[in-house]
């Protein structure tokens, strides 16, 4: 057939169907239908009319959006999410960029706290996530006399006397140079500390330590080893250092003269370095009634750029009114405040209570203040310039205490208060996965460019105030 011919067929076939489409009835005959004819016209037209590239370009942006999308729902919906200052996505980006330049320029986290993080509860679970993604190892801080975690035991040869500035009003010193952890040990002769594994399967590494003292009066010495050390007096603190070999699991050091000891820091070379601050039964509103300098000076030669504050659980039994609420929110607003003076390159943030129980009508209910409580907390903490993360909500608000206490494991012990070393593991778990969402949607934002950003933020803007 020539080749005329089988052009003729085609459109011959080609009109055919045409006009069965144009007068076919709609609703088809006998179980028969075709398409309408505006229907098979609009589908041959191109759909954009956008070159190859544009629709290449087009589809990314449309996968783009719908991650962008995943991170919102988190960021808007879920439990786990920080209430952040003004709803700005940005305000962790500095310390986020701390993270990815850790291993050429570490980074410290201090994490404040009451008995809920004691013996590294919770902190070490952060502790262990952060150096694994961002590099880094050891305990951080260990005071300057006897102390244990589930992993590092520490103590000192000489009974050396202890003052804090929370607590038993016993244990003040007259004074306000508490050092950064607002606990010292005072020395006033000679003694060795000692910090060695709890166990060999889970031992801590460093090669650094560092001693934090001040309130020098006249020379400290100071010897590890063959390396020993003279400390005048000067300056709100003073730095001692000693480099150790690669993955050291014990460390010892001898101290003599009168000072006052801060700390001793295990730290790695670089990396993420992380310090547990347990305050049992404080209130957290200690820091203005601290030495400032001696703050100021410590988060800066440290770079400190994360401030934990977890505190508020040791006031919820004595709640019994909005004005005792507004009084500690008050407290609250002072502290971050503060905080934020003597450490602006450091971000703030604040940890709330958790759901706690008291016997209600002879059942185990949440204590009737707490909701309440936990709300006027996160208002104080973002309006004050600080992140807020709600364990409170995290655990699934009122009474959610009893039902951490009956899993198995149990997740929290029969004070239905502090949680059990398995719950601590959790709760630092749903913290760290909520903090490295933040820092994964802060890369994504960096590689997909800020229009990404702003349409995120267009989002997070309440309605009529754009």
């Amino acid at each position: 057939m020539k080749s005329s011919r089988i052009v003729l067929f085609i459109f011959g076939v080609i009109a055919a169907l045409a006009v069965l489409c144009a007068v076919f009835p709609e609703e088809g005959v006998l179980g028969l239908r075709f398409p309408r004819l505006s229907d098979v016209l609009s589908a041959a037209e191109p759909a954009t009319g956008l070159s190859p590239e544009e629709l290449v370009e087009l589809r990314r942006e449309s996968v783009l959006a719908a991650q962008r999308d995943e991170y919102q729902v988190f960021f808007r919906e879920d439990p786990a999410r920080f209430y952040l200052p003004d709803d700005d996505i940005r305000f962790f980006d500095a310390l986020f960029a701390a993270f990815d330049r850790a291993e050429q320029e570490p980074v410290r986290i201090v994490h404040y706290g009451d008995s809920q993080i004691e013996e590294d509860r919770i902190t070490g679970t952060i502790r262990e996530r952060l150096q694994d993604r961002f590099g880094g190892s050891g305990p951080g801080m260990m005071p300057a006399r006897r102390y244990a975690t589930p992993r590092v035991g520490g103590g000192s040869t000489a009974e050396l006397q202890r003052f804090f500035s929370y607590g038993d009003a016993s244990y003040r010193a007259g004074i306000r140079q508490y050092g950064p952890y607002a606990d010292f040990t005072r020395l006033d002769t000679v003694s060795t500390f000692n910090f060695y594994p709890v166990s060999r399967k889970d031992a801590d590494h460093f090669e650094r330590a560092t001693l934090v003292a001040g309130n020098l009066r006249g020379t400290l010495g100071v010897r590890s080893r063959d390396d020993k050390r003279s400390v005048e007096p000067g300056g709100p603190l003073s730095f001692v250092r000693f480099e150790l070999p690669d993955s050291s699991t014990h460390f010892s050091l001898t101290a003599s003269g009168y000072a006052d000891l801060y700390g001793i820091l295990l730290d790695g070379k670089t990396g993420i370095r992380m310090d547990n601050v347990a305050m049992r039964g404080s209130s957290g509103a200690i820091f203005t009634a601290m030495d400032a300098s001696q703050l100021q000076a410590f988060y800066k030669e440290e770079n400190v750029r994360l401030i934990m504050l977890q505190y508020g659980g040791n006031s919820v039994p004595y709640l019994k009114s909005d004005k005792q609420i507004g009084d500690y929110a008050a407290s609250v607003r002072k502290q971050i405040q503060l905080l934020r003076a003597l450490a602006p390159e450091a971000a703030i943030l604040f940890i709330g209570p958790s759901d706690m129980s008291t016997v209600v009508s002879g059942k185990r209910r949440t204590y009737p203040m707490l909701a309440g409580f936990v709300d006027s907390l996160r208002i104080a903490a973002t309006e004050s310039g600080a992140a807020y993360w709600d364990i409170y909500g995290v655990m699934g608000g009122e009474n959610s205490m009893v039902q951490w206490v009956s899993a198995r494991p149990p997740l929290a012990g029969p004070d239905y208060v502090h949680f059990t070393l398995a719950g601590s593991r959790k709760i630092g778990d749903m913290f760290c996965d909520a903090l490295l969402l933040y820092y994964d949607y802060y890369r994504w934002r960096k590689q997909n460019g800020k229009r990404y950003f702003l349409a995120h933020r267009w989002l997070l803007v309440p309605e009529g105030q754009e």
